[in-house]
């Protein structure tokens, strides 16, 4: 996979796309885009805004990528039309798994994300849940 080109001023990343044509991939802070009243989003999320075609191997580079660079980021949210069935299995195969969908002003869309191991080794059941006795 060719690296991608180090983000611009506004967060900007130029990957290769599978068109042959170059794709951007805007990342910003999840709370600044139209989905932060859409889901639980943290301070240090990270949301993708796509344009063009990238490849899934450059979008899972990406994603480890901004992982690696913010231990605090929880989750990499990559936003698809809802029950865009070819768009979800293309955010699958970049390693992003499908969460929810949600509604926004925007539109309608099927949110994905990539999470780092120490989010998905936490405990999911109550019962699970270290408590001080």
């Amino acid at each position: 996979m060719t690296s991608p080109v180090p983000p611009s001023s506004d967060g900007v990343v130029v990957v290769p796309g599978t068109d042959g044509e170059p794709a951007r991939i805007q990342v910003r802070r999840a709370r600044e885009g139209e989905l932060a009243l859409a889901y639980p989003a943290g301070t240090h999320d990270r949301e993708l805004v796509v344009e063009g075609s990238p490849s899934p191997a450059a979008v899972a580079g990406l994603a480890a990528a901004i992982l690696a660079a913010d231990e605090r980021c929880r989750r990499v949210v990559l936003p698809v039309p809802e029950q865009d069935l070819p768009a979800i299995a293309w955010a699958e195969e970049a390693g992003f798994r499908y969460v929810v969908d949600v509604e926004t002003r925007a539109g309608s869309f099927s949110l994905l994300v990539v999470e780092p191991g120490w989010v998905l080794e936490q405990p999911h059941v109550l019962a699970d849940i270290p408590l001080k006795e």
